[in-house]
């Protein structure tokens, strides 16, 4: 029997639409990702890329269209019921509780689960995939460095156990070594089977892990392709890969 994922790409978005007072953020963009990918939206800042992630975890409400997660439309739901579904957003900005230790950001993350032994067991299971955020298991978020509280904002949106995980400026701040170890972390991700909407602005880095890109410029997708593709193309070059 064929599941929903197989059946269907996980997301869909169809002609989404979305305002900030009287400016239009989203102009009727369109995209798919199929299970298993990471995909990757790469623009200008102001673009649209956060937003984007935002309206399909309902941050903020779309004006119009439609988000389609495994064959439903979702774009009613609550962020809570998002979450449920099995779609998390690791923000932009890391956005850790700083006065909270690391353990209990994590458990932070799974605060739609029940079954406590099994929350527990995958505590274990991040601080196996971040070896630095069990050797800080008991310090407090704030004092950690801003590699390792990116490490703590992935692994707390892994803690709902996502098929579908928003990933925004994973990279953003952090020192060249750094970012080259939070890339390879997303790449085993993709190998346990998450399926990754990355939003990255060094578009070259992320054209490197990435199956498949988009590019948003002015609210609007003006080139779509495989990476390999996007990752040729003068446009793209001349525009964002310096």
């Amino acid at each position: 029997m064929n599941t929903d994922i197989e059946k269907y790409p996980i997301l869909e978005i169809k002609n989404l639409c979305v305002n900030y007072g009287g400016i239009q953020a989203l102009k009727k963009i369109n995209l798919v990702i199929n299970n298993g990918e990471v995909v990757t939206l790469i623009g200008a800042n102001g673009a649209g890329k956060s937003t984007t992630l935002r309206a399909i975890s309902k941050i903020v409400n779309p004006r119009s269209g439609e988000i389609i997660y495994s064959g439903r439309n979702i774009i009613r739901r609550q962020p809570h019921e998002i979450v449920q579904l099995g779609i998390a957003h690791c923000p932009e900005g890391r956005r850790v509780l700083a006065r909270q230790t690391v353990y209990d950001n994590l458990l932070l993350g799974a605060y739609i689960r029940s079954h406590q032994a099994e929350v527990k067991a995958d505590i274990q299971r991040q601080f196996e995939l971040f070896p630095r955020l069990a050797q800080r298991r008991n310090q407090l978020a704030g004092t950690l460095s801003g590699g390792e509280q990116q490490m703590l904002a992935i692994a707390r949106s892994l803690m709902s156990k996502p098929k579908l995980l928003l990933l925004d400026e994973p990279s953003l701040g952090l020192a060249p070594a750094i970012v080259r170890e939070i890339f390879t972390i997303i790449e085993n991700l993709r190998a346990t089977g998450v399926t990754i909407l990355l939003v990255e602005q060094n578009a070259n880095l992320a054209l490197q892990i990435a199956d498949r890109g988009y590019v948003l410029e002015a609210g609007s997708i003006t080139l779509r392709g495989t990476a390999s593709e996007l990752i040729t193309d003068e446009r793209v070059k001349k525009a964002y890969l310096g």
